[in-house]
Order: structure tokens, then sequence, then C-alpha cells
């Protein structure tokens, strides 16, 4: 069974890979370091709750959706894809 954490870093990692966001897009969304980013995104940094609605927001999505993991959001509400 997967933590909570666990689960929003693998949904967050999958999010910016399918947008091509990079880590530091999101860093600058949240107000932290890129570094600060990385840490979070390896569990090596816990995320603070305040940062979840920054978060969601650069993804278009709701914190309950960020929250439920990659496979629960439905399709229609996925962040388009990246081109290319």
């Amino acid at each position: 069974m997967t933590s909570l954490e666990e689960r929003l870093n693998e949904t967050i990692r999958l999010l910016l890979t399918r947008t091509g966001k990079r880590h530091a897009d999101l860093a600058e969304a949240v107000g932290i370091t890129r570094g600060s980013m990385t840490l979070r995104l390896q569990g090596k940094s816990r995320w603070r709750l305040d940062d979840l609605p920054a978060v969601a927001e650069i993804f278009g999505l709701t914190v309950c959706e960020l929250l439920s993991g990659y496979q629960a959001i439905p399709a229609d509400r996925l962040p388009p894809a990246a081109k290319g």
C-alpha cells in the first residue's frame, strides 16, 4: 500500500511528464527552489498543505483530484498532453 505522499509524488511526476512541464515550472508556481521541488518529488522532503492549491492549479485540477492519484483522475479532467 502506498502512502498519500507517495501517491501525490507519483501523480505529480506523471502530470509533469504528460504536460512537458519542468520541476522549475512547478517550483516557481509553488514559490520554492527547483532543488526543494526535486527533494519533494523524491520523497526526501514533505509537501506543505498550503502548496497543494498551486500544484493543482498549474495542472488545471482540484486539490481533491490531485490527491486522488493519477489513475483516479477522469480522462476529461487530465491536462492536455504536451506536443512533440
